[in-house]
């Protein structure tokens, strides 16, 4: 059996297969694979709504009809689409299109009959009201992906901020973490917590949650929350000249994977790691009253710190 709905969320008429849908109908699982054909040929195949044994998310509906077949699930879907845009088009004041797009019997049209069309809208030529049909399709696809795209913004900000009782707050977390890390001793003892995998993905955990609106605001996120800009600005990706190779350090992954989970791919999270050490200096001087030319005097000295972080790293920073 084929159930056709309505997901909430993006508005948008689909078919499930029966058994996804909840026993009292307001939800269904959904696959979350971004190819949509991907996800056709999980409902046509009746899949188990689960990925690696991780059951899929829930999501809202409106039930509609059920169906024995996927081909009549498709044409059940059809003729609801149709009757939801010929609504949007009688809510938007165009009822003159829909006419000509499906004529209804005499008998129907002295039943409920139709407003009559303005004159402006009865002047323009078929291709004309195809055009301005094809329009308002396209404006209702852009207002429904934005506000499911909203809607998704929401629910991520508010799951992220809400605090769990089953789990230490966000606060709490980046301090049992210690971060942002000041000191070569800093990194060094976190590198070595790292090389434990539950503690590397309780890193991973914490650092997924800080967002952005693409890749580079992502990763600047991810940094600042990372390093302080004093010890970020020892670091370059390569380690040259009197820096450290910032690529060589296993918190670089944990970086990584954490970026991965917002979709940031791992050259672009590369790139902009770079670009965040290369401005340090920049961002240092806008913070800081300009009393001098350089800001260097303020800085942690290099210096001390390079032994104590060579000693407890190891020499591969030297290898550059």
């Amino acid at each position: 059996m084929y159930a056709v709905v309505t997901l909430q969320d993006s508005d948008e008429v689909m078919v499930a297969p029966s058994h996804w849908l909840s026993s009292d109908k307001k939800q269904s699982y959904w696959p979350p694979f971004r190819s949509s054909e991907k996800c056709m040929e999980a409902v046509q195949k009746r899949l188990k709504p689960e990925t690696g044994g991780k059951p899929w998310e829930k999501l809202n509906i409106s039930f509609h009809k059920e169906y024995d077949s996927f081909g009549k699930a498709k044409e059940g879907q059809k003729e609801i689409t149709e009757q939801k845009e010929r609504s949007f088009l009688l809510a938007t004041g165009f009822p003159g299109m829909l006419k000509r797009q499906r004529p209804e019997s005499t008998q129907d049209m002295s039943k409920n009959p139709l407003p009559t069309p303005s004159t402006s809208t009865s002047r323009l030529s078929a291709d004309d009201k195809d055009d301005l049909l094809q329009m308002l399709r396209d404006i209702k696809s852009k207002v429904q992906e934005n506000s499911s795209m909203l809607k998704k913004l929401l629910k991520v900000n508010t799951a992220s901020e809400a605090p769990s009782s089953s789990s230490l707050s966000t606060e709490d977390v980046k301090t049992s973490l210690n971060l942002p890390l000041r000191t070569f001793e800093d990194v060094a003892r976190t590198e070595n917590e790292l090389r434990n995998a539950t503690t590397r993905q309780k890193y991973v955990k914490y650092l997924s949650r800080i967002g952005g609106l693409g890749p580079k605001d992502v990763i600047k996120n991810i940094m600042q929350q990372v390093l302080t800009d004093n010890l970020a600005m020892e670091f370059n990706w390569q380690g040259r000249g009197d820096k450290k190779p910032f690529s060589k350090l296993i918190l670089t992954d944990v970086i990584r994977d954490a970026a991965s989970k917002h979709s940031v791919m791992k050259k672009d999270c590369e790139t902009e790691i770079k670009t965040y050490l290369w401005y340090t200096i920049d961002r240092i001087g806008r913070k800081r009253p300009r009393v001098c030319e350089g800001v260097t005097s303020e800085l942690t000295p290099p210096t001390l710190l390079d032994s104590a972080f060579q000693s407890e790293i190891g020499m591969f920073f030297l290898d550059d």
